[in-house]
């Protein structure tokens, strides 16, 4: 769980009551209770099959209280400062406890009411609140492959609305600091998948060739197979990559030496992000253990392919502190934040608020310094960005890397400002510390010992703030064998199961075409700034916080044990056509177009067989491809309208595969009224569309739509917060003259009319 170091009892002090039901609310109560807080538990009425379902949640729960789901339920409800209420549907589990939100905001009007849905408010659909449907109605299905569904292994919907009310949670508390009043959060699974999903889920009036260039459908990332059959994961993008990669395979030619391995769609999906097929012939003639050490002693991001279960025994894992214990011996992914007090509260508190009159953004006067680069670490700022906080971009003269892509940069870093500044300079050192001067946190995903090369640190830049809060995203932790490695989204996946899961019985791994990974850090690293933020604000004390992609990608397994006999549970591989992991929860395709099935349970599993009349399969928990190919020749007999009307009158929950989610969505008014679906206007692109906005609803705020701001040009606002830092218009004049400084092209660092905020 999060190593939580010399804690005083502002955290510890919160309480927080689960009344929920599944995955998401149990992964919010663990993260609050890993932070400090003191979870209760309301008592089920009846069975609960999600313990079935999730191993771990047995182990997350062992130190919560349980309370009696009726009398006992007033009580709790008069102690707690947050209650979780909602999230996954199951016909077989217990009535979730009876509350009435509306009468206990009145009652309890400082309480945090999160409340998790399947669909933002306005839709106008009864589908159940199940990952798989979610994916299917929203058309998620379709996002990896061109020609058919698959279901997305690392079930996005459930982790992606728990770190989405993790973050609204935190963002009601602060707001309560500051007006003495609770409220209601409101996030649904449909709005989780948008998470992990920005960068494809985007459109643009103008686009350029960057703007269009991302990993298409079908696309093939450098797994490779070796001599003894096992995989392993490479990544190009540092330089002199591809030479690298040709002299540890040692593949005959000339090869450009500063060539980086930039993807090209002119390569095709299979060779998108190199020549695989060349990597892949050389690769067979190595064993895979010998290849990785190869590749990591050249420098090659890399890592082996490993089963769902197989990081619990890996060097790194266990240096870095990322497996739990519980008392029965089972073993499951540690809590993905790690929190510490870094020292006595400064005599000088913490400066008050920047709010101004009439503003109600939840984040409203939090100040953040981002000096970080790529996915995981702007992501993080970007989401306190979506609630108010001012963050304050500061980008190297060399700019920021785009070998991602722009559209990361620009989903990574909506609605902040942007100083360009050279930190390897005194006077662009001085610079960034007056700016730290003015904030409440600091964040990067710089290599450990980096932040200290550039007297960046938490201890240097604590000596102009004191109660600063520090945050550190690395890729592997901050000790152990590869943690001075850099690290990508990629290799994340290969070592954590993730990409065996995704890629399915019998078949080669697969990697998802979006870097969930990293976009998953990056809310943990909010998670764990407005946590520590909390702390500091109690106290003054200042908070070292840190995550890792590492991290991230085990909590994205969370649900994952080992038992003390050392078998797994929870480590099932997607069907070998990737279309679910058991008969009763699969995509199955239809006459005309495709249906996602989630028959639960063993009475919903028999209306299914029966309705299909088949005959012969056995008890749903013994079906296998056998059970999953007579339900596939039943239901391909039928169309999808028949098939709904004939599932459903059985009272099996089912939809249609919905087939363009993006132009779905765009056509959706609720995703539009929700800010599922936002517009900003963008000095490239014109106006930007699509689902990179506030994810989150909170009672008592609608952000302007007008206000919604993209990612900054590099600079542009560099004369603004060189004015707001106390510099003269001759100093950023010569600031800039000297190159310590730049403005965006256009701007004009001589102007005395300076916008400020």
């Amino acid at each position: 769980m999060s190593r939580v170091v010399q804690r005083p009892g502002s955290i510890t002090r919160l309480r927080v009551l689960e009344a929920g039901s599944g995955l998401p609310t149990a992964i919010v109560a663990r993260l609050l209770h890993d932070s400090g807080a003191t979870v209760l538990r309301a008592a089920r009425t009846g069975p609960d099959p999600f313990g079935e379902r999730y191993p771990a949640l047995r182990s997350w729960s062992r130190d919560w209280t349980e309370v009696d789901a009726g009398n006992g339920m007033d009580d709790a409800l008069a102690s707690v400062d947050v209650l979780l209420v909602g999230a996954e549907d199951h016909p077989d589990a217990g009535p979730p406890a009876r509350l009435e939100l509306a009468e206990l905001a009145c009652r309890h009007p400082r309480l945090v009411v999160l409340e998790i849905g399947g669909y933002v408010r306005g839709t106008n659909d009864p589908t159940p609140a199940v990952d798989l449907l979610v994916q299917a109605r929203t058309g998620f299905v379709f996002e990896q492959f061109s020609d058919r569904p698959t279901q997305l292994a690392f079930a996005p919907s459930l982790y992606g609305a728990a770190l989405l009310g993790t973050i609204g949670v935190w963002a009601a508390l602060h707001a309560r600091r500051r007006t003495g009043r609770g409220g209601r959060v409101r996030v649904s699974m449909q709005q989780g998948l948008a998470l992990f999903w920005p960068h494809l889920w985007l459109s643009a009036e103008h686009p350029d060739q960057a703007f269009d260039t991302v990993p298409p459908r079908d696309v093939k990332h450098l797994v490779l197979r070796c001599a003894d059959g096992g995989y392993l994961q490479i990544v190009l993008g540092v330089p002199g990559a591809v030479a690298r990669v040709h002299r540890v395979l040692g593949i005959p030619g000339p090869v450009d030496p500063a060539d980086r391995g930039v993807p090209s769609l002119a390569r095709g999906a299979e060779n998108y992000f190199a020549d695989r097929d060349l990597f892949s012939r050389y690769a067979a003639r190595f064993p895979r253990d010998e290849l990785v050490e190869a590749f990591a002693v050249a420098g090659v991001p890399v890592e082996p392919v490993l089963a769902p279960g197989e990081f619990f025994d890996d060097p790194q894992v266990l240096a870095a502190g990322l497996v739990a214990t519980a008392p029965d011996g089972r073993e499951y992914p540690a809590g993905p934040v790690d929190l510490s007090v870094a020292g006595d509260p400064p005599a000088a508190q913490p400066a008050p608020r920047r709010v101004r009159c009439g503003e109600s953004a939840p984040l409203a006067g939090l100040r953040i310094i981002d000096l970080g680069n790529w996915v995981a670490g702007p992501f993080a700022s970007k989401l306190l960005a979506d609630l108010g906080a001012d963050v304050i971009k500061v980008e190297p003269p060399t700019g920021l890397s785009n070998l991602t892509g722009i559209r990361n940069t620009l989903t990574s870093n909506r609605g902040k400002r942007s100083i360009v500044v050279d930190m390897k300079t005194p006077e662009g050192h001085e610079i960034v510390r007056r700016l730290a001067a003015t904030a409440d946190a600091v964040h990067h995903n710089f290599r450990p010992g980096v932040a200290e090369r550039l007297g960046v640190d938490a201890a240097s830049l604590r000596e102009c703030r004191p109660g600063l809060v520090y945050l550190h995203t690395t890729a592997y932790g901050r000790t152990g064998p590869r943690a001075l490695r850099g690290g990508f989204d990629m290799v994340m996946q290969a070592l954590c199961g993730h990409e065996v899961r995704a890629g399915g019985k019998g078949n080669e791994p697969l990697w998802y075409r979006a870097p969930f990974v990293d976009y998953c850090a990056g809310a943990l690293g909010a998670i764990a700034l407005l946590s520590a933020l909390y702390e500091r604000d109690a106290t003054g004390a200042p908070v070292d916080a840190h995550t890792s992609l590492l991290g991230a990608a085990m909590f994205l397994r969370g649900e994952l044990v080992r038992e003390p006999d050392g078998s797994i549970a929870g480590a099932a591989v997607l069907s070998a056509d990737r279309t679910g992991f058991h008969p009763t929860e699969a995509l199955y395709r239809a006459a005309d177009g495709w249906l996602a099935v989630a028959a639960y349970g063993e009475s919903m599993a028999a209306a299914l067989s029966d309705a299909l009349e088949l005959t012969g399969l056995g008890p749903p928990s013994k079906w296998n491809e056998e059970a999953a190919h007579a339900i596939g020749t039943a239901i391909g007999r039928l169309t999808c309208d028949d098939a709904l009307s004939l599932l459903g009158a059985a009272g099996v929950w089912a939809t249609r595969c919905t087939g363009d989610a993006f132009a779905a969505m765009l056509a959706d008014d609720a995703a539009h009224r929700s800010g599922l679906v936002i517009s900003a206007p963008d000095p490239r692109y014109g106006r930007v569309t699509g689902c990179f906005g506030p994810l989150i609803g909170f009672s008592g705020w609608t952000p302007d739509p007008d206000g919604f701001r993209s990612a900054p040009l590099s600079g542009e606002h560099t004369a603004a917060l060189l004015a707001e830092a106390g510099y003269s218009a001759d100093e950023r004049a010569r600031l800039e003259r000297d190159g310590i400084v730049r403005a965006a092209p256009g701007g004009r660092m001589l102007t005395d009319q300076i916008p400020t905020t």
